[in-house]
């Protein structure tokens, strides 16, 4: 018989699966994104950080544009990826 994995348990076994993904990784999160949630991209980072990635940025934008930001708010979309790129 198998159970439930706890949460606990998930976390480990996400932590486990990019324990080898060490090069820099920027996650950027939209605070108005409902496709993917802030709170989803920051526990990305965290998750990489956890597995011991210690070149993880996070930005979390405040724009109106949710998902689409990514297209529309080209400033700060940009200014994002250029801080995360000076800093690697």
């Amino acid at each position: 018989a198998s159970r439930a994995e706890s949460a606990a348990e998930i976390r480990a076994d996400l932590v486990a699966g990019v324990r080898g993904a060490q090069q820099p990784a920027l996650v950027l999160g939209v605070q108005s994104d409902i496709l993917f949630p802030v709170a989803q991209q920051r526990e990305i980072a965290e998750i990489l950080r956890e597995a011991g990635n210690p070149h993880v940025t996070y930005y979390e934008l405040d724009a109106m544009y949710g998902h689409d930001t990514f297209l529309i708010d080209v400033v700060n979309v940009g200014a994002a990826i250029k801080g995360h790129l000076e800093n690697v």
